[in-house]
Formats: C-alpha cells, sequence, structure tokens
C-alpha cells in the first residue's frame, strides 16, 4: 500500500524524447470545455454528486537575498456539480501556518469562476469577490482562508486557484491525488534546486498514469500524473479512508547548501530518535519527575505481592484519578504532577504518567508510542516521529509485554482499544529499544442463551441472558458511560425491536474484569407464524445475523474488523402440547480458507424441546482485498442458515 523512493541529485533518471510538458492536461484558468458545462452525469460514476475535473498543482524551492530558501506552491482547481448534495464543494479551506516572522506561509493570488450554463447554450461567469475570502485563526500556529464561490446550482462548474509561499523548506506539503469525490484528473509537477534531497513517499493502491522526470538545467522536474480515480469512500469495516487515499508525501533526507560546512543530514537512525524522546521534558524527563506519586505508590504496594495485581491497582488507579480529554500525541503538554492535579490530561500525560507511577512501584514499565489506525500506518525502514500520535505503557510479565492505555476505562489491564492495534508500536528504552506487536490479546465476543417457550398462539415466551466479554464488555460499558442506564436499556430493547421484555437487569456494568450480561424476561410475537396446521420459526430469535453486511460485489480496500470476533447463541424451545419437529435445517460446519474464520450450526431434539446452536468466529481482524468473495460467499451462507425455517407440525397428523 505504501511505496518508497529515493529523489537526489546524482541518481540516474530515464527520459523520455518527449517533454513530460507535452503529456500534461493544460487546463488554462478562465476556459473550459463547454463539453463538461452540458455533462449530467458522470460517466464513469453515475451515482457522483460531484467530480474533480482537473486538480493541478506546481511547486518549487527557490531562494531570494531577504528570506532565503522558500517553497512557491500553486494549485489549480475545476469541479463539477451535478446534485445539490456537493455544493459543499464550493466552500473552500487553505490551511497554512504563521509561526513567527521567519517561519511562516503565505496565502495569494486567490481567484475563483462559478460557470453555469443557459438555455440558450452559452454560460455565464459569477467571479469570487475580494470581500468574500475570510481568515480564520484554527489554533495557536495555523490559520485558513476560507471562502464560497458564488451561485453555484446544478450542472455548475466551479474553478479556483490560488499561490501559497512557505519558509517551511524542510517540510514539503504532501499532495493528495484521490478524493472523497471521483478526480478526473490530478498532476503534481516538483522542481528541485541543487542542495536538497529528498525521500518520496507514494501511498495507495492506484497506479501513476505519468511517473516522469528530467533535468532542467541544473534543476530536476518530477511530474506524477493519477487520472480517473474512483472516490474514496468509507465502507463498513474500514478503519479510515485516509489510509488508502493515493498520496505522495516527502521527507527531508540531506542539504548540501552553499553555507553549510559539508552537507547536514536528517535522515535519523531509530536510535537517535530514542535517545532524542528519553532526553525530551515533555516525554522522557517528565516520566523522571513523578515524585508526587510516591506515596499513592507506596499504598498500592502494600495491597499485594503479585505483580500483576500490582500492575493493575496501578493502572486502575490512574484510570479513576485521570480524565482522558481526548487530545492525541506522544508529548505531554503540562507537567504531570500539574495535570494530576487538573485529573485530567491527554493521552502521554495519562500514560507517562502510569509508566511513573509503576516505576515508583518497584516495577519495570516502558513507553511505547504508536501510530492509531485513524492515523495511518507507519514504516519502520524510516524513522519520523510525525508518523506517531499515541503512547501506551507496557510492563514485561512472564516472556511477554503487557500494554496499558489509562485513557479507556472499559479494558482490563493488557487490554488495548482497537483504535491503537494498528503494526507495531516502538517501546523507547535508552540500551534495549525494540518493536513490539500491537495485536488484539482479546476477541470482541457475544454470548446469547435463550430459554423460550413456544405457544399455540404462535408467539415465544421465556428468558434471554446476552453476555458480552472482551472488546464487546468495552464498547457495552463505554456507551453505558456516555448515556444512563435506562437509555442503555432503551438501546438493547431498539436492537431486537421482536422481543418485548417485561424485566430487563444488567449485571457487572461497572467491573472491567468480568464480562457484562444482560438478562431478562420476554415475549417474542414475530418469530412464529402460522400456516394452516403448521408453525414456521426462525431458528434463533435474533436480528444480527439476518443481513450480510458485505454487499457490494467488490471491494477495494481491506476489511478491518478491529479485533477478532465470536458469536454463540443456544436456544432451547419447549414445543407445544401436540405438536412435534416436521423439518429443521441442517447440520452445517464452514471454515474459511487458512481457519480465517469458522461457523457451525447444529440442531437436535431432547425429549419435547429442540436445541438450537450456533457459533460464528473471525480468527483475524483484517481481510485483504484478494479475500473479499470468499468472505461474502462464507457470509451469505451464514446468513441464509440462520434464515431457514423450523417447522412444527400437529403429532396427530
Amino acid at each position: 500500500m505504501i511505496f518508497f523512493r529515493f529523489v537526489r541529485r546524482g541518481l540516474a533518471f530515464a527520459f523520455s524524447f518527449i517533454s513530460i510538458y507535452a503529456v500534461c492536461q493544460t487546463a488554462k484558468f478562465g476556459h473550459v470545455d463547454p463539453e463538461d458545462l452540458k455533462m449530467k452525469v458522470y460517466p464513469a460514476d453515475s451515482s457522483a454528486d460531484a467530480v474533480v475535473l482537473s486538480d493541478i498543482g506546481k511547486s518549487y524551492i527557490t531562494q531570494n537575498d531577504t528570506r532565503g530558501y522558500y517553497v512557491y506552491y500553486e494549485r489549480h482547481v475545476r469541479v463539477k456539480i451535478l446534485k445539490k448534495s456537493a455544493f459543499e464543494q464550493a466552500t473552500v479551506t487553505i490551511p497554512f501556518h504563521n509561526i513567527r516572522v521567519d517561519l511562516q506561509e503565505q496565502v495569494s493570488g486567490i481567484e475563483g469562476i462559478t460557470y453555469n450554463l443557459t438555455p440558450d447554450g452559452s454560460f455565464t461567469t459569477d467571479r469570487l469577490t475580494k470581500d468574500a475570502i475570510f481568515e480564520e485563526r484554527r489554533t495557536e500556529n495555523i490559520y485558513v482562508k476560507r471562502f464560497t464561490l458564488p451561485n453555484v446550482r446544478e450542472g455548475s462548474i466551479i474553478e479556483f486557484k490560488y499561490t501559497i509561499t512557505s519558509d517551511f523548506v524542510f517540510e514539503l506539503r504532501e499532495w493528495d491525488f484521490q478524493k472523497e469525490i471521483p478526480v478526473r484528473w490530478s498532476q503534481y509537477d516538483l522542481t528541485l534546486i541543487p542542495g536538497f534531497e529528498y525521500r518520496i513517499l507514494f501511498q495507495g493502491f492506484e497506479a501513476l498514469a505519468v511517473d516522469k522526470s528530467e533535468r532542467l538545467g541544473n534543476d530536476i522536474h518530477y511530474q506524477w500524473v493519477m487520472k480517473n480515480l474512483s472516490a474514496l469512500r468509507e465502507e463498513d469495516f474500514m478503519a479510515t479512508p485516509d489510509n488508502y487515499r493515493a498520496k505522495v508525501w516527502f521527507e527531508l533526507i540531506r542539504t548540501s547548501l552553499p553555507h553549510q560546512v559539508g552537507p547536514q543530514s536528517y535522515a535519523k537512525k531509530w536510535e537517535d530518535l530514542d535517545k532524542f524522546l528519553l532526553g525530551d521534558s515533555q516525554f522522557g524527563l517528565a516520566v523522571n519527575r513523578t515524585g508526587f506519586l510516591k506515596e499513592v505508590a507506596s499504598s498500592l504496594q502494600k495491597q499485594s505481592t503479585d505483580t500483576l495485581q500490582r500492575v493493575t491497582a496501578a493502572y486502575k488507579f490512574i484510570r479513576q484519578a485521570m480524565t482522558w480529554n481526548r487530545q492525541r500525541g506522544i508529548w505531554a503538554k503540562n507537567s504531570l504532577k500539574n495535570a494530576f492535579e487538573a485529573k485530567t490530561g491527554n493521552v502521554a500525560e495519562l500514560n507517562l504518567m502510569l509508566v511513573g507511577l509503576l516505576r515508583e512501584m518497584g516495577l519495570e514499565a516502558y513507553p511505547v508510542i504508536l501510530s492509531t489506525k485513524q492515523n495511518g500506518l507507519l514504516s519502520k525502514e524510516y524513522p519520523l516521529l510525525t508518523r506517531f500520535d499515541y503512547v501506551v505503557a507496557a510492563v514485561p510479565w512472564q516472556g511477554k509485554d503487557l500494554l496499558l492505555d489509562a485513557c479507556e476505562p472499559g479494558l482490563k489491564a493488557g487490554v488495548l482499544p482497537v483504535r491503537c492495534l494498528n503494526g507495531e508500536g516502538r517501546l523507547v528504552h535508552s540500551r534495549r529499544p525494540r518493536w513490539i506487536p500491537l495485536t488484539p490479546t482479546e476477541k470482541r465476543r457475544e454470548a446469547g442463551q435463550f430459554m423460550l417457550a413456544v405457544s399455540k398462539d404462535a408467539q415465544l415466551d421465556g428468558t434471554i441472558s446476552i453476555t458480552h466479554s472482551g472488546y464487546a464488555a468495552a464498547d457495552s460499558r463505554q456507551h453505558l458511560h456516555e448515556v444512563s442506564l435506562e437509555k442503555f436499556r432503551q438501546a438493547v430493547k431498539s436492537r431486537n425491536p421482536d422481543w418485548q421484555w417485561s424485566e430487563l437487569n444488567v449485571q457487572n456494568a461497572d467491573s472491567s474484569d468480568l464480562p457484562l450480561t444482560i438478562k431478562g424476561t420476554v415475549t417474542v410475537s414475530e418469530a412464529v407464524s402460522r400456516i394452516e396446521n403448521r408453525l414456521f420459526l426462525r431458528p434463533l430469535p435474533i436480528s444480527d445475523l439476518m443481513q450480510n453486511p458485505f454487499k457490494a460485489p467488490e471491494r477495494r480496500f481491506p476489511v478491518d474488523m478491529g479485533v477478532p470476533i465470536e458469536k454463540s447463541y443456544a436456544a432451547i424451545y419447549t414445543l407445544p402440547e401436540g405438536y412435534v419437529v416436521e423439518e429443521v435445517p441442517k447440520n452445517v460446519a464452514l471454515v474459511l480458507p487458512g481457519n480465517a474464520g469458522r461457523f457451525t450450526f447444529m440442531t437436535q431434539m431432547n425429549g419435547s424441546n429442540l436445541q438450537v446452536v450456533s457459533r460464528l468466529t473471525f480468527n483475524k481482524a483484517v481481510f485483504n482485498p484478494d479475500e473479499y468473495g470468499t468472505l461474502r460467499e462464507f457470509y451469505s451462507q451464514v446468513i441464509a442458515k440462520h434464515a431457514e425455517q423450523v417447522v412444527l407440525k400437529k403429532s396427530n397428523e
């Protein structure tokens, strides 16, 4: 998914006899194709509410005597609006940085036009006015220019362009080829002057239509084009669409500039970053300043001599004493003491505090930095601190690593939230740093037990017990934490609307070490139907396994379930007097290749009772696109089996 290549002076390049400019799609500002104005449906995607006709960016490094080296960006975008739902495309935000007078970005040259077709076949133009351009401050250092193009309607073409001059020559802007709407043409040109050496990293599943390079005097010019890109839409079981977005980004490796004494290297080794982190006041040094926790540590130590129990006690203490403010990052913004006194903090403050408390208790503990699913995958080949957005605690125990996240109140010690299960994390240590697999240690488990009597009036009465454990229990506890117990009960009832509860109890809601159980007495009125002298019964009175979540015939991106899943249900039906079983679904056992998933379904009679048992297990969380067809068919068979009927007939027939 992520491809890497080096860009440097001195490499051998393959040149085409045709200039790269000959293959460039021209899009002159102020001139649109009449055929694009007439377009009512995008041929490549009839469901699209808009399409990027062209998105062309150019950047080059330059210098002058007053500013020194800086980057000059130009961007020109043209979008066809097909439906009202795409009117938001007409509102544009351009983020830029302003840190200090010698480290800032400036946005200029903003122009915009809206084109609309007239009944006689000509078109009108409405230009963006200067008083419609606004500047906003989003954070301390980040600003945006914002504008909305005028007179946008169905069928409009909107066009805008702007320029950015940036002092951030050491951090070139990335370029997104793919958008949330289809893209017909996306082009990025980069020109490098002597003295700058970058590493270029491509991400995504899309192929480059143009991948060119040539020398222009002493400079090197690159051009990359992708065309006819499908919309990057969020699908079920997708961590985040941005993980798969086709884009290119850059890392500065080395500079060899006239004012330097020899080349300056910026490509660090992992050991360099470990050393940097451990010596930073917002990371490693912060962990060493936890003397304010000595009294707490002493009290917790006295509770047990068992290592796991001590770790769990420290983990629970931080969870209860602190509240996560929902901010991610690997740096503590405040001192850990100040965060402790405020009883709230970001990810780093809570988990570095946990590392410090464990050490105060005489336990071996280390910080582990990682990139969450929402932040994307990282490469171990290239040390980039900017690719990390989270930190957790690690305790070596019985030959393995207990990973702890004090931000998640619903999980027991040693279980990370799903957002953290993304490749590998780096344990930061002065002498023995290492990579740790971020794999789930629990499944998302749901087990249901049904004791139901089938009445002659074609309804079910009895008791239901649904037990959530592992990640399913954590999800339920998180929901309980966010809403009242009564609203949680209502959510349970709405999940299976056929169940009419006369009693509903929630057990172990506050204990992350125990399964959470929902129990009660129900009447299920829609589960049995009568046709003449026969009763037809669904094998299980649940709605979870009635529809296939994988509806699309094909899939471009991996299926990410987060963690392995296990759903097991057992129902015992007491048959009505005078009825016997005429037909039941056949027993079945299905297995995915490599035992990635398994489904078993069994029925049997035990006296006058019918027993139905269903168990669905996925032993891995991520399925690649080439496994999708098999996964979809597997799930279809599961749904089909649950849709089969149990047929009861009168015993005297």
